[in-house]
């Protein structure tokens, strides 16, 4: 990921726009001012050659300068994997996610997110669901709320859980537009701000880094049913978040050097805060890369955690989704 972000700063510095003005000592003396091309028709022929830049679009363009509002999208399937620790009950046992309850294995669940960015402002939300269930022989014993479980017991477990949120960003630095920090004066980086398109008018290289402020709602559930000895015994638990975080998005142009890919897209954007009112620590990130097809289409690979304490009475939750996601990114 990193190579990648170093390349296309590369690929900015390389774009060297060509000069439009003729040097006087290129042309004949002998030669009339009538035979040559005035300039309004050479701008006009140079216009109309394919891959050309229109003169209203990138030729006039300045990073970061009166840009329309944008909007993403990113939504695909994830495959979280539970991990972490379970003790339900009063007196109940301490249990391992990884082995203990069933719950080990790991289904494809949804996850997804938008955000509708204005200037240096960014609002969206995102959310995800997840579950999976199993059976197997118990081998732990101990007591899960009031289930009983011994060694050998064939159990059945079971989860769900689902995070809907929504997120403001602010851009603090953009080191390729022209005002680059948030305090920056207008043009204080114009000549580089000018020269950040390529042929195709899309940015060679343009890294964003941002604060993020959010809230959200977390509800989680899980079962352990023993059914050799039948009985069953839930947890079901549902808090809210108040967090912060930073973020990284940078946009890579390959300007048409690559087939089939016109830029990339890779970001990552990481949060923490307490959550309400069990007062406990939630962790998220969210990571990524996506292949852009076109401008408004592209592919995505990622990674996603959600690390979360939750407590109810004297049941206590200590756990973990994460794994890879895959999906569609969609910008406009």
């Amino acid at each position: 990921m990193v190579t990648l972000i170093v390349a296309g700063w590369l690929m900015m510095q390389a774009a060297v726009p060509v000069s439009s003005t003729v040097s006087s000592a290129a042309v004949p003396s002998s030669a009339s001012s009538a035979s040559l091309p005035s300039s309004d028709s050479s701008a006009a022929s140079a216009s109309s050659m394919p891959g050309a830049i229109p003169l209203d679009s990138s030729a006039a363009r300045i990073l970061g300068v009166a840009e329309a509002p944008a909007v993403t999208a990113d939504v695909g399937v994830w495959v979280p994997r539970l991990t972490g620790t379970a003790q339900v009950g009063s007196g109940g046992t301490s249990f391992d996610l990884n082995d203990d309850l069933a719950v080990e294995g790991s289904s494809a669940g949804v996850a997804g997110e938008f955000a509708v960015t204005i200037g240096r402002w960014r609002f969206g939300g995102m959310g995800f669901s997840a579950s999976t269930s199993g059976n197997e022989n118990a081998v732990k014993g101990g007591t899960f709320g009031d289930t009983n479980i011994s060694v050998g017991d064939q159990i059945k477990g079971s989860y769900s859980a689902w995070m809907a949120g929504a997120e403001v960003g602010y851009v603090v630095y953009r080191p390729s537009a022209d005002e680059p920090w948030a305090w920056s004066d207008e043009g204080d980086n114009r000549d580089a701000a000018s020269k950040a398109f390529g042929a195709n008018g899309r940015p060679l290289f343009d890294p964003q880094f941002l604060l993020l402020g959010g809230a959200l709602l977390f509800h989680y559930d899980q079962t352990v049913e023993n059914v050799t000895v039948p009985s069953s015994s839930s947890f079901d638990r549902t808090v809210g978040c108040l967090y912060g975080g930073a973020g990284l998005d940078v946009r890579i142009g390959f300007d048409g050097r690559v087939p089939l890919v016109q830029d990339l897209r890779i970001y990552a954007n990481a949060g923490v805060g307490p959550s309400i009112p069990d007062a406990d620590i939630i962790w998220l990130l969210r990571a990524g890369i996506a292949f852009m097809i076109n401008e408004n289409i592209g592919v995505e690979f990622g990674y996603r955690l959600f690390d979360f304490d939750m407590q109810d009475g004297p049941s206590t939750v200590d756990a973990g989704l994460r794994g890879l996601f895959g999906g569609v990114s969609v910008r406009f």
